[in-house]
């Protein structure tokens, strides 16, 4: 456990000294923005419950955020209760507003909720939306480390666990 977590440290520091950018940086923080509260995979299901073609698709982008939001933010978080690196870490420069200390680190919410949305699009059948929302989802899992939130375990966790309960969200739209 303590090499994954020197692992974590390293890599989230090398990013820091090599990839941080002015250009990049305005771009990272819109991307992270997008993710905020998962309002953008929020609207796209909403909009795909309006359509009867794609009714099951939305339900299922709202349950994979339903699953993110229990699992992640409800169970894992406060069960690991892992601080981030800009709390641990708090002389680093931020882009954006650090959390609370008490908003814990693992899973990443954003990675965990894109990701799961993600996997319902691919799920639903269009996948041209399953691959644009997969990158989009990549983008915002990536832009959680540029920004010094989350570890790269943090990200991959939530990319695991989204892919997963996206999925897991499919079987069970289909139930409905």
């Amino acid at each position: 456990m303590t090499s994954i977590i020197g692992l974590d440290t390293n890599l989230i520091f090398w990013m820091q000294e090599h990839l941080v950018t002015e250009v990049l940086s305005p771009w990272m923080v819109g991307v992270s923005a997008a993710g905020n509260l998962g309002m953008v995979w929020i609207l796209a299901g909403f909009a795909l419950l309006c359509t009867k073609k794609y009714r099951r698709t939305g339900a299922t982008v709202l349950i994979g955020l339903l699953f993110s939001l229990l699992v992640g933010n409800m169970l894992l978080k406060p069960l690991v209760m892992r601080l981030r690196p800009c709390i641990e870490y708090s002389w680093m420069p931020l882009l954006i507003d650090a959390p609370k200390v008490n908003d814990f680190s693992f899973p990443s919410g954003h990675t965990f909720s894109s990701f799961a949305a993600a996997a319902a699009l691919w799920c639903g059948g269009k996948r041209q939306w399953g691959i644009m929302a997969m990158l989009l989802a990549a983008a915002i899992g990536f832009s959680r480390l540029y920004l010094f939130m989350h570890y790269p375990s943090d990200v991959l966790a939530g990319a695991v666990l989204g892919l997963a309960f996206g999925r897991l969200a499919w079987y069970v739209s289909g139930k409905m």
